[in-house]
């Protein structure tokens, strides 16, 4: 009997091996994002390099916030072909679900070195507020 070594992460490989040649070949994908709050804003930052902004679709309905879009390069004629292809195309979709805090017909986005910047104000009666103290003196 021969003794195999165990890797505990092989699975794991495989199965990211199995959504990368997914995503590659034209399949659907995931760009990576950040959410995070600023003071007065939420902020959605979505990674979109070789994508036009023209083929990016921001929709609101109701709490949810959807982005979506497609990429996609020329094809390589048959002669050439591929060496390598890890660069994902086909389309793709984030959705998220936005808290009642927001002021959502105030949304803005733009796009700037393939990160794409979706903003969205809370509301003001939400906002911190500072309250100034009147002090007296008393004798």
């Amino acid at each position: 009997m021969e003794l195999v070594p165990f890797e505990p992460f092989s699975l794991l490989r495989d199965i990211d091996r199995l959504f990368e040649e997914r995503g590659s070949r034209g399949g659907a994908w995931a760009p990576r994002i950040d959410v995070f709050g600023r003071e007065q804003e939420l902020v959605i930052r979505v990674e979109v390099p070789g994508i036009k902004a023209e083929d990016i679709d921001i929709t609101l309905e109701d709490h949810t916030l959807t982005i979506s879009g497609s990429r996609s390069f020329e094809e390589e004629s048959a002669e050439t072909g591929y060496h390598r292809r890890e660069i994902f195309t086909g389309k793709f979709q984030r959705t998220l679900v936005l808290p009642d805090e927001l002021d959502r017909s105030e949304i803005t986005a733009s796009a700037n070195d393939g990160i794409l910047e979706v903003t969205v104000p809370r509301r003001p009666e939400v906002l911190p507020r500072k309250v100034k103290v009147d002090v007296s003196q008393q004798d």
